[in-house]
């Protein structure tokens, strides 16, 4: 085990949250019940770089008719951000979040690294509703639909506490 995944796993501990290992691997599995939804996710630490790779799933799978209006929803919300990105897999409709960090041979803070968890939790449970609308408005209102509207909404956003807290 490399001392970048005991630093993951500390984090976890630290922040008293459940996480069940992979096997084999240096991985995490977690989930955590957000303001919106559950959220999963999934760290994985890659030792030879340095890097941590933390990803989520939304709750919500999009369906084939709405893919294309997610994508630019996801395209969208990507531009306004500063750290990480949102994703989708078209051929399962599963949207995702990614943040990975690069750390020198010093090693991770935990606090940087139950940051990085928040700041996942955060964003997916951010884009849960946007997902929900969309999956809700009638084919053809889709074209429609105002994105950047849909992104700005106030009453969709949870709460700023601690979601993975």
């Amino acid at each position: 085990m490399s001392p970048l995944f005991q630093q993951t796993r500390e984090a976890f501990v630290r922040a008293g949250w459940f996480y069940r290992p992979v096997e084999g691997r240096e991985v995490l599995e977690a989930d955590f019940e957000a303001h919106h939804a559950k959220v999963s996710l999934h760290v994985q630490v890659f030792p030879e770089m340095g890097i941590v790779s933390i990803v989520s799933t939304a709750s919500v799978t999009v369906s084939a008719a709405r893919r294309t209006a997610v994508a630019e929803l996801l395209m969208r919300g990507n531009k306004e951000l500063t750290v990480g990105n949102m994703e989708m897999d078209w051929d399962t409709g599963a949207v995702m979040f990614r943040v990975s960090n690069v750390f020198d041979g010093s090693g991770a803070e935990p606090e940087l690294l139950a940051g990085l968890v928040r700041m996942v939790v955060a964003e997916t449970d951010r884009l849960t509703p946007l997902l929900g609308e969309i999956e809700r408005t009638p084919e053809p209102a889709l074209r429609g639909l105002n994105l950047i509207h849909l992104l700005r909404r106030e009453d969709l956003r949870p709460d700023a506490g601690g979601a993975a807290d």
